[in-house]
């Protein structure tokens, strides 16, 4: 398939349209761990994806969201959210590599939190070792199938 693909065990920008809150549109952004993805048999490049949402209202949570792909770009895709088989629910989520610069902006109460500059050099110039390290997901065992 073209465009931007997701990979089990990595670290991703995920970004829903309306969020949580406000009366309008105002986004929900979060890194998100990426444990499961199954290409759906839809014929149209639709997903199964399995990941821990780091910054839930309530608290680390997995989540198993299927996706009707809308648009794969060089550094991220569009999709549909699917809420159990009912399509045009109205939210979308852009899901993208995660960069330091994404979280200082999207995310700054991680930010200012738990600064990078308050690591040592080798997790300050990887977002992943930074992301493991004040989520401690990823270093968790899972069997690839399941959320934590």
């Amino acid at each position: 398939m073209p465009g931007f693909q997701l990979t089990p065990e990595c670290w991703y920008a995920w970004q829903m349209f309306p969020g949580y809150f406000g009366s309008r549109c105002v986004p929900y952004s979060s890194p998100i761990y990426m444990q499961f993805v199954k290409p759906l048999k839809s014929g149209m490049g639709n997903l199964n994806i399995k990941f821990v949402n780091a910054m839930y209202a309530e608290g680390v949570q997995g989540f198993d969201v299927d996706l009707r792909i809308l648009g794969r770009y060089e550094n991220y895709l569009v999709g549909e959210i699917d809420s159990c088989g009912a399509s045009n629910t109205g939210r979308v989520a852009i899901i993208s590599h995660i960069e330091f610069d994404w979280v200082r902006q999207c995310c700054p109460e991680i930010w200012w939190a738990r600064p990078p500059a308050s690591y040592n050099a080798t997790i300050q110039g990887s977002i992943s070792l930074y992301l493991d390290e004040v989520f401690k997901i990823s270093n968790q065992q899972s069997d690839g199938n399941s959320v934590l």
